[in-house]
């Protein structure tokens, strides 16, 4: 092996040989940016069990193109989770426990789809809010993280809706059959 200039490494044995994680700040943490983070955490836990619980109600109706399309939303909202604990965990908090709402229960698409939708527009606000703090007080990184989430949940907002859309357009051109009994 040759030497080349910029050559990565360090001559101390295993000094390179890992990746170098960010350290945690050393400042004091603004509590109102912690506060909106926590607060994220429930939600976006929350919604995770939403819509595996909702996955799950669609198995049992036989609507398993729901099923697993909230299995994928419920996949999102768990990666917001793992964003958030690592931004905590960049400010030198960890997370101090969550309180998730209870999954709402729907005995059709149409309330499923509402409830999420619900969800997702409890997350926009949140993300929207903490935004604008964040940029305020000029936190780039939490700004960073709080707009990226908003702009997610929002496309996530819409895809409910185009689903609930949809749903409407099926019913529309595949009428259920009224039965008369006379």
């Amino acid at each position: 092996m040759r030497y080349q200039p910029n050559m990565q490494g360090n001559v101390m044995p295993g000094a390179a040989a890992y990746p170098q994680a960010q350290q945690a700040q050393t400042v004091a943490p603004n509590t109102q940016i912690l506060g909106y983070l926590g607060r994220a955490l429930s939600l976006e836990f929350s919604a995770g069990q939403h819509y595996l619980a909702q996955a799950s109600l669609s198995k049992f109706r036989n609507e398993m193109q729901f099923a697993e399309g909230f299995v994928t939303l419920a996949n999102e909202e768990f990666q917001h989770a793992n964003l958030i604990t690592d931004r905590m965990v960049a400010q030198g908090a960890l997370p101090a426990g969550s309180i998730l709402s209870p999954a709402s229960p729907a005995t059709n698409i149409v309330e499923a789809l509402r409830t999420c939708e619900a969800r997702e527009l409890a997350l926009i606000q949140l993300y929207g809010e903490a935004t604008q703090y964040s940029q305020n007080v000029g936190a780039a990184d939490d700004y960073a993280l709080f707009s990226r989430l908003y702009e997610e949940e929002q496309t996530q907002l819409v895809r409910v809706q185009g689903w609930l859309e949809e749903y409407y357009q099926n019913m529309a051109a595949n009428p259920v059959p009224q039965w008369s009994f006379t």
